[in-house]
């Protein structure tokens, strides 16, 4: 017996066959697809990431031997689909690292203080927030929205296509800005500010919730059979968190792409006036919820480097990295697009500090492995400030997690041991528990993940030596440094000492 999890990310679309004992019978990615437009904008094109999806099913569940029992779909959050009457899409999907709308949400919190968003929604008020993309579009694409009538996460279009049901999700939903986290439903008052009606978006369900089945034009395409049940899923870090057993205040999921999510997870539900800035939603587990926060440009800080600097490849970039000393390289704060949550600085800006003369394109590429590893300790150390207790043991899950170059360098800055799952893509994974949850093939979360989450290896902080007491500078400087740019541009946030 075989479940199946799909995951459509930033850079790449996955999908996983896994048996109930968390074995990959099946696993394929291929890049997103995306295009530009006339005016310089990256969007996802609908049909194409739909057939594209359908194509790997189809291709996995071969492979698998194409016994499913049951699926789920993961995805980014904040980006989605507008469709009109006929469930057609009526424009591209807007990335949900798109910062083009911040006009729209500027205007937002102008009628609305970002602290009473903070309460309804559980999230900081950010541009890359689906409520900003929806007036966005109202404003330069007025004739796609003229006749559009719903919007789906990108998780709901790819169910909506395999089923024909339209449904969100509640962990996609916390990522709108348009639901109240403390009741689980659409803000009226919300919806109301934006200038919508609550039909502009579909019902909400629970992620192991079964919304409907394979539709025999799905199953043509994927090679699915007719009448599979399909569960929601949710949020790609939600649905890695529950793969990696992350949902107690003591285990820490770092999620690594093209940004880096930190999840931690509670067992009660989630409380924006508890939360310390965090991002806060349901979780996939009935009854829990996460905290969030992270880095907005993690991996795509590296590849906007790599592409600056010339390097051929990522490996060339960590070898040249390598070459140089810990404590020898210039500080790089890594707040592109702004600083995550729970610092909630959306004005922020990365930086290379205290540059020198004999730093090379080795020394930069250094500084930003470590300016990372300082941003997420930041998150990890505010974390155990509101829990009162210690994260003790950080997984890691992403394409590069397992990188030991950069995995030593994180464990030695965070001081605490990293474990990186048995299989590098957890979120397919975690869709697919989603699936064997809700189909009643496992009792609850703890005993899905007790029969299928595996550490394929740990990474503990460097003995006490030289390099341990300079990333304990380096992670001191970083503090500063990232107060002084805050200060500079007149912002209200300050670091906690």
């Amino acid at each position: 017996m075989a479940l199946l999890g799909i995951d459509v990310g930033t850079t790449h679309t996955k999908v996983g066959v896994f048996d109930v004992e968390g074995g990959a019978l099946a696993h394929l990615q291929a890049p997103t697809p995306r295009k530009t437009s006339p005016a310089g904008y990256v969007h996802f094109p609908p049909e194409a990431l739909w057939r594209q999806t359908a194509g790997l099913v189809r291709r996995a569940v071969a492979g698998a031997g194409g016994k499913v029992a049951a699926l789920a779909v993961a995805s980014m959050g904040e980006a989605g689909v507008t469709l009109d009457a006929a469930g057609k899409p009526t424009y591209p999907i807007i990335p949900w690292n798109d910062n083009r709308t911040a006009a729209q949400m500027t205007a937002l919190t102008g009628k609305l203080e970002p602290p009473e968003w903070f309460r309804i929604t559980g999230l900081f008020p950010n541009p890359i927030h689906s409520i900003a993309k929806w007036l966005w579009l109202e404003e330069h694409a007025p004739e796609a929205w003229r006749i559009t009538r719903r919007w789906l996460s990108v998780t709901g279009y790819i169910r909506y296509r395999l089923t024909g049901v339209a449904v969100m999700e509640a962990s996609q939903a916390a990522r709108t800005m348009a639901f109240d986290v403390r009741s689980g439903e659409w803000s009226r008052e919300l919806l109301e500010l934006a200038g919508l009606t609550a039909d502009f978006l579909p019902p909400i369900v629970s992620a192991c919730q079964q919304v409907g089945e394979v539709s025999p034009e799905a199953a043509a395409l994927t090679g699915l059979p007719a009448g599979t049940p399909v569960f929601a899923g949710g949020h790609d870090h939600i649905c890695a968190a529950l793969a990696c057993g992350a949902f107690t205040p003591e285990v820490a999921l770092d999620s690594l792409g093209t940004a880096e999510a930190l999840t931690l997870g509670l067992p009660t539900p989630p409380n924006p006036e508890g939360s310390g800035g965090f991002g806060t939603g349901p979780h996939v587990i009935a009854g829990h919820s996460y905290l969030m926060g992270g880095i907005y440009s993690s991996g795509g800080a590296l590849a906007w480097l790599r592409k600056t600097l010339g390097f051929e490849d990522f490996e060339a970039l960590r070898e040249a990295a390598a070459t140089t000393e810990a404590g020898t390289a210039p500080l790089f704060i890594a707040r592109f697009h702004g600083a995550a949550p729970p610092f909630n600085d959306p004005a922020a800006n990365g930086a290379f500090v205290e540059l020198r003369p004999e730093h090379t394109p080795a020394h930069l590429a250094r500084a930003v492995y470590e300016g990372i590893a300082c941003e997420i300790r930041a998150g990890i150390e505010a974390l155990e400030r509101l829990t009162g207790r210690p994260v003790q043991l950080i997984r890691m899950v992403g394409g590069s997690a397992g990188d030991p170059f950069w995995s030593k360098i994180r464990a030695s800055v965070l001081g605490r041991p990293l474990e990186v799952a048995h299989h590098p893509d957890m979120v397919t994974a975690g869709a697919a528990l989603v699936a064997g949850l809700g189909a009643g093939l496992y009792k609850d979360p703890q005993d899905a993940v007790a029969r299928t989450y595996r550490a394929a290896r740990t990474f503990h902080p460097t003995s006490p030596d030289a390099s341990t007491t300079a990333y304990e500078q380096l992670y001191r400087h970083y503090r500063r440094a990232a107060e002084a740019l805050a200060g500079y541009r007149g912002d209200s946030y300050r670091e906690e000492r």
